[in-house]
């Protein structure tokens, strides 16, 4: 999903230079070139947080569905782990769905 919005983003820096270039009024111009510019940051996090997963960095966190806290289970956590929320106590198994990771209340 995150390479999927990482794709789109870089499609977008490439669109709104292009726009940039091709705009002959010098305010239209500057606001193409400041959302690039805003998009290349987006291509720039998203390119951290995608290498930090690979690495095994990237904590996996989910909001407690109960309270909103964060529930964590970790660096390198692996399906079937559980977690409890520091707020509410409610206990969460980490489950797979399609590919991902979600959460399953116990």
């Amino acid at each position: 999903m995150i390479e999927t919005d990482l794709a789109f983003e870089k499609d977008a820096v490439r669109i709104y230079n292009e726009f940039a270039e091709k705009v002959s009024d010098p305010l239209l111009k500057e606001m193409f070139i400041e959302f690039a510019k805003a998009e290349t940051g987006h291509v720039n996090g998203l390119q951290r947080v995608i290498q930090y997963i690979r690495d095994g960095e990237h904590e996996v966190k989910f909001y407690c569905p109960v309270c909103g806290w964060e529930v964590s289970f970790g660096k390198k956590p692996g399906v079937g782990d559980q977690a409890r929320c520091r707020m509410c106590g409610v206990i969460f198994e980490l489950i797979e769905i399609g590919g991902d990771y979600d959460i399953r209340r116990l």
